[in-house]
């Protein structure tokens, strides 16, 4: 939790009260903490693979980091978007 809980800190020091966490969904932290490749289903049907990030700003969301070199990514993360799978060695292990 160690690197969520420093992008809170900040994040609260940046923009004070008018800071609000609240769209970012708690089943994505573990993995924004650890850097592990998820696989994450969508409402809509598709599944998509990327690391979690977190979007800038005094409301931030997560996102869904397709490639190392990404800088952004349209894929925004909320409550129900779900991780089904994890990346180990080179296979994807189902949750």
């Amino acid at each position: 939790m160690a690197r969520f809980n420093d992008y809170i800190k900040r994040k609260e020091n940046e923009y004070g009260k008018k800071f609000d966490a609240s769209e970012l969904a708690s089943q994505f932290i573990p993995f924004f903490n650890s850097h592990e490749r998820v696989k994450v289903q969508f409402p809509y049907g598709e599944t998509l693979t990327g690391t979690i990030g977190v979007t800038t700003g005094w409301k931030p969301v997560f996102l869904l980091m397709r490639t190392r070199r990404s800088i952004g990514s349209p894929y925004t993360l909320h409550s129900k978007d779900k991780i089904v799978a994890v990346k180990e060695e080179n296979k994807y292990r189902e949750l």
